[in-house]
């Protein structure tokens, strides 16, 4: 996907670039749903959107990342998703994160 075609902030735009050198161009999807917010985007571990990462810039401070880790739902459980959310991230921190939750 061309992420410079997103209909997006710089700051996800540059975050993405940032992922793909890091994780690997093969190594994530970017969800197409229109309704996110213009700073935020969702990614997925290809084949398997229900292992997604729910990223964002909004709230945080410059160069910093929030994150909402979202794991499939289980079927004893009444929610419909598993969420762990982490703010206040830098890149490396980020990173480490995501390699662990969708590599």
């Amino acid at each position: 996907m061309n992420i410079w075609a997103l209909d997006k902030d710089i700051s996800i735009k540059h975050v993405l670039l940032l992922l793909q050198e890091g994780l690997g161009v093969a190594q994530f999807c970017i969800s197409t749903d229109a309704e996110l917010d213009a700073m935020a985007v969702r990614i997925y571990r290809p084949g398997e959107e229900g292992m997604s990462a729910y990223l964002y810039t909004y709230g945080q401070q410059a160069e910093r990342y929030g994150v909402h880790l979202e794991y499939p739902a289980l079927p004893e459980s009444a929610m419909s998703k598993n969420i762990e959310m982490q703010e206040d991230l830098n890149f490396d921190q980020l990173l480490a994160v995501l390699q662990v939750h969708l590599l």
